[in-house]
Parts: C-alpha cells; sequence; structure tokens
C-alpha cells in the first residue's frame, strides 16, 4: 500500500474514534411551549465501571434495547472480540469469529440490531444468530467502510460511509427498506460521511455530517442536508481542529447540532443557538432524553445540561476518552476508552430513588 493510502486508512480509524414533543394544551385551550413542560433531567446517579481488557481491539459504539440487552462493539485485530453483549450483570463475548471488523451499531429491540462496518459489511442480529445482510463488492474501489448505521423504524434504515480507490474518495450511502439494501446515488466526493440523523418532528429531510479532505488548506468537517436528491446540501464547514467537532444528534424526534462547544437547533433553513457549554474541554457531541436532559461528552469527563445549567456529573482522568452512550428512563451507559492502556471501560449511571 502507498504511503498516501496509508495516511488515509489512518485517518478512517481516527475520524471514526474521534469518531445523536407535540404541544400540550391548558384547560384554556392556551398552548404551551414544549420545552416549558418539560421537567429537568436528574443528576442523582450512582455510577459503577466495567473494564473490559482485549487484546487489538478498542470498543467504540453502544447501543441497546433495555438495561439488560446493550451491545458495545469496535474493530479489532481479532474478529472474535469485536462484538461485546451485556445481560444487566457481566459483559460476554460467544468468540465467534466473524469476518465483520464492526464500527457502528443500532437496533429496534432484542430481536433486532444492526452493525456495520470495514469492507462494506452489514450484519444482522435477529435474537439468536448474526448473520451477513450486505456485502459492497465494487470493482471501481479498492476499500469501502460503514461508520454509521441509524434507523427510524425496523423499514427505514440509513448507512454512510466511504468508498475509496488510490485517485478519489467519496461518500457512500445506502438505504433498507425492510427487505433489501439500496444504494443511494449521492455526489459527495473528496471525503466520507460519518453520521446520519433526522428529528420527525422538525424535518422530512436528513442531516449528516462528513469529513472533506485536502492535502492543500487542511481537512474539514461539513454539516450537510439531503433532501432525497442525488445532491448534498452544504450546511456549514469548519476546519478540523482537534477537541472541537461538529455533529448531529436526534433527541426526542428533534435534530440537535453540536458546533464547538454549543449546541443549535435547525429552523427555517438557519442555525438557532440553543445552549453554550462554559466548560472548555467539550469533545465529541451529545446525547439526551430530551432538550432538558443532555449529556455532553467532554476530553476530561461527562457534563450534563438540566434546562438550567451545565454541571460535570463525571471527571476522569486525561487518558480516557468518551465515545459513545446508550440512554435508558432511570440508567445510563457510557463507553470510553482508556488512551495510555487501550482499556475499554463502560460507565454504568443509574439514578437513585
Amino acid at each position: 500500500m502507498r504511503l498516501k493510502n496509508t495516511v488515509r486508512f489512518t485517518k478512517i480509524i481516527f475520524f471514526t474514534l474521534a469518531i445523536i414533543l407535540s404541544p400540550f394544551f391548558s384547560c384554556n385551550d392556551n398552548p404551551l411551549d414544549p420545552y416549558e413542560t418539560l421537567l429537568p433531567g436528574r443528576r442523582d446517579y450512582v455510577w459503577e465501571v466495567d473494564t473490559l481488557a482485549i487484546p487489538f481491539t478498542i470498543l467504540h459504539e453502544i447501543w441497546g434495547s433495555s438495561p439488560t440487552d446493550v451491545w458495545a462493539i469496535g474493530p479489532g485485530g481479532g474478529l472474535d472480540k469485536t462484538i461485546f453483549h451485556y445481560d444487566g450483570e457481566k459483559w460476554t463475548n460467544d468468540g465467534i469469529s466473524r469476518p465483520i471488523s464492526p464500527l457502528c451499531i443500532w437496533g429496534f429491540a432484542q430481536n433486532d440490531v444492526w452493525i456495520a462496518g470495514f469492507e462494506g459489511r452489514i450484519w444482522h442480529y435477529n435474537g439468536n444468530d448474526w448473520s451477513e445482510s450486505l456485502h459492497i463488492k465494487d470493482p471501481l474501489f479498492v476499500y469501502s467502510a460503514f461508520t454509521d448505521i441509524w434507523g427510524e423504524n425496523p423499514n427505514n434504515i440509513w448507512t454512510v460511509g466511504l468508498l475509496d480507490s488510490a485517485n478519489i474518495r467519496k461518500g457512500l450511502m445506502y438505504h433498507y427498506n425492510g427487505v433489501k439494501w439500496k444504494r443511494i446515488n449521492i455526489d459527495y466526493t473528496g471525503g466520507q460521511l460519518l453520521k446520519i440523523r433526522r428529528g420527525l418532528k422538525t424535518s422530512k429531510n436528513y442531516y449528516l455530517t462528513g469529513l472533506w479532505e485536502s492535502d492543500v488548506i487542511g481537512d474539514s468537517i461539513k454539516i450537510l442536508e439531503y433532501n432525497g436528491g442525488k445532491h448534498l446540501k452544504q450546511l456549514k464547514i469548519s476546519p478540523f481542529r482537534y477537541g472541537k467537532w461538529m455533529d448531529v444528534q436526534e433527541i426526542n424526534d428533534e435534530i440537535i447540532f453540536t458546533i464547538n462547544d454549543e449546541l443549535y437547533t435547525y429552523e427555517n433553513g438557519n442555525f438557532k443557538f440553543f445552549i453554550k457549554n462554559p466548560f472548555p474541554d467539550s469533545f465529541q457531541g451529545i446525547h439526551g432524553r430530551n432538550k432538558k436532559d443532555i449529556f455532553w461528552l467532554m476530553n476530561d469527563g461527562i457534563t450534563h445540561f438540566n434546562g438550567n445549567n451545565i454541571e460535570y456529573l463525571l471527571k476522569v482522568n486525561s487518558s480516557q476518552r468518551f465515545a459513545r452512550a446508550v440512554l435508558f428512563k432511570n440508567e445510563v451507559f457510557f463507553l470510553a476508552v482508556e488512551i495510555s492502556t487501550g482499556l475499554s471501560l463502560i460507565y454504568h449511571g443509574r439514578l437513585t430513588n
């Protein structure tokens, strides 16, 4: 492999690891602001940490249907150690080697879970077994990978990533309609797509983040809009800087954008400022139950917005990086990696009574 391709492959790993209410009415029929009716998110969690020592594997994506059915996945050197499951008591791995090095996971139920990753592969879990659902074989490209998978329901699933050859890299998008996967014809070249989300309450369009690469002016992160056509509309572009990021997340059927250390909604073609993180170490974006219960991943822990202010829930040492989270009514799971040791850490928080 030429040096240029080696560098580009390293970027895929880095950016992937680095690498989302209806109105009430009062008795006099005056509409209330849905935001005002929300209760502040609680912060009285009791925490425990599970440490998974997995040689040559870094877990960096997590999803679950319940606190007793949580999955954590990541690429690694051993194909028998890339998928782990939590049953409410312990994390286990079935030890079966599968020809997939997963980068992302999404699901809808205990018997309906999807993973996607390198070599353009997608696998599905039916509650008993994993089976391959898609394997891209494009003779024009030597390399393909899916970096995100997400869906609104089992008949509407999206996955994005990249195709790569010696001369060109381009964004990759597939859609699943409940029966089969179909490649979407888009014209995003010069980089990779990182993430896709849609907010049912706010838009019929989908919103993505993408990495655009340039040896001349440097790499950039983009926020993009997809309306079903070939062209992805660019909404915002920012130079990539370590520790600063642009992300898109769906929270309670609404799209929230992370732009460096600020959160925005997108309304009528404009970004609308929501909240600024007052701490200097914001990193990879947010997860939340609603707009008054948002967890912000930091370089040194997790902060929380409860509708009034942002405070730290967890402070960790500088060698730990939080990757993703899955939230339930009374429990939360945050996946982190300890850079100095390569250990995968799962921070499990339970609300007190």
